[in-house]
């Protein structure tokens, strides 16, 4: 209902931004309460976004553009913290430092994975935040920032004045070119 009701705010012109939850109950730290008898709680999320996105790719903007709002719209997808790849001695996940994103619409060049955990530890690997390439010596690591600074970037904004103060490059491989 959530998904839906963002997805309505968006093509009937009430905003044009909007976030929400798209699923709850998975700050568990044991096995059991990953999944219900009817699936996976992450899995339900997924599938929000991916309804989310027909939903935007079939509803035409109706300035005579052509466009759909799947076109005009960019859609992140993220935790508030991430789990840790190993299981924990409830054969659960406790949390971790490394995240992920999921990103897709109108600015974002889809179909990559950008970013990459060392074999041993499982951190962040450095990376050149202008080629995606991993770079262990001279490479940043990734945060949040990197990628609001890649769609600012994206939006026109002059990221020699910065608008947003994040201190870090854009993220240039996730834009489209």
């Amino acid at each position: 209902g959530r998904a839906a009701l963002a997805v309505k705010s968006i093509t009937s012109g009430v905003c044009r931004c909007v976030s929400f939850t798209a699923v709850e109950g998975l700050d568990t730290h044991y096995n059991a309460e990953w999944h219900d008898d009817q699936g996976n709680f992450q899995a339900e999320g997924f599938n929000v976004i991916a309804r989310m996105i027909d939903d935007l790719s079939s509803t035409y903007v109706p300035d005579g553009s052509g466009d759909t709002f799947f076109d005009r719209t960019n859609i992140i997808a993220y935790s508030e913290f991430s789990r840790q790849p190993m299981f924990n001695g409830y054969n659960g996940r406790d949390h971790w430092l490394s995240n992920a994103f999921l990103l897709a619409g109108a600015d974002i060049q889809g179909g990559q994975v950008i970013g990459a955990t060392s074999d041993v530890g499982m951190q962040p690997m450095p990376i050149n935040p202008t080629t995606g390439v991993i770079e262990p010596y001279t490479g940043e690591s990734l945060r949040p920032a990197h990628i609001y600074q890649a769609l600012l970037y994206a939006a026109g904004f002059d990221m020699n004045l910065d608008p947003a103060d994040l201190r870090v490059a854009p993220l240039l491989p996730l834009i489209k070119t």
